[in-house]
């Protein structure tokens, strides 16, 4: 991952993830590691243009539903919940592409698609921020690049 490109995207994020996030959380140290645990709830988002990849999210449904209650004001559970998680991953994708734009990469992305099963060696690159959400559990967002 040229390391311009890798630094826009942390920044990026991780201002979306400040912005988005209203429930207590911390950041913690970014590893080049993606967590391979089926209980996670995964969605990931395509990144397409100038900057090619791919935005992974992982979480236990319980994080996701603090995290609606955060910015709803109330628990968000079934058929309601999946698609919270899908919206979510939009808002901080979409957040993402355009903090993109503003520094010259047009990036368009794909909806969102829910995956029982990672599929991520056709990526060169990738790294991972893993979020604690203050005693709930943890949220991890991968940075996935093509080129």
């Amino acid at each position: 991952m040229k390391n311009d490109v890798r630094d826009l995207l942390l920044g990026g994020t991780i201002a979306s993830i400040k912005m988005l996030l209203t429930i207590p959380y911390s950041i913690q140290s970014i590893t080049e590691s993606i967590p391979n645990d089926h209980s996670l709830h995964s969605v990931q988002i395509d990144l397409i243009g100038e900057c090619n990849g791919a935005i992974l999210i992982q979480g236990e449904t319980t994080v996701y539903s603090y995290i609606g209650e955060g910015m709803f004001g109330m628990p968000i559970t079934g058929e309601l919940l999946e698609s919270f998680i899908g919206e979510f991953a939009n808002m901080l994708t979409g957040n993402l592409a355009t903090s993109l734009s503003n520094n010259g990469l047009m990036t368009d992305i794909s909806p969102p698609k829910f995956l029982s099963d990672l599929q991520i060696e056709h990526y060169e690159q990738h790294v991972t921020i893993p979020i604690v959400i203050n005693d709930r559990g943890h949220l991890a967002i991968s940075l996935l690049l093509l080129n």
